[in-house]
């Protein structure tokens, strides 16, 4: 089965700060058929992503998939509090990488 990095699919694949403790992504797509090709895959799951980022599935604290907006918005908890001491990215904005890198099947 042929598979594209989410980053092909989805238009947009970023990362936020979502507080202290918190990293949030989101995966959105103008077009409903590519969202639902990511959604439909499997590929991107709780499970996935902590793997991806090497988490404990314990630490996705959200996971939503919002149909109407044709988006996938996913919370981790951060491995180090922000502007803790070893902490590199106080605005959680380049941690997209792995989840625009993930490979979603296409059918």
């Amino acid at each position: 089965m042929a598979a594209r990095p989410l980053r092909e699919i989805a238009d947009i694949v970023r990362s936020k700060n979502a507080g202290p403790y918190r990293i949030t992504f989101d995966i959105l797509c103008r077009e409903k058929a590519n969202y639902e090709t990511i959604r439909n895959s499997g590929a991107i799951t709780p499970e996935t992503v902590a793997r991806a980022y090497g988490l404990a599935p314990s630490d996705i604290s959200s996971f939503f998939e919002i149909d109407m907006a044709n988006a996938i918005k996913i919370t981790i908890r951060r491995p180090r509090a922000q502007g803790s001491a070893g902490e590199g990215d106080m605005y959680g904005c380049q941690q997209h990488v792995p989840l625009m890198n993930m490979l979603v099947p296409l059918r």
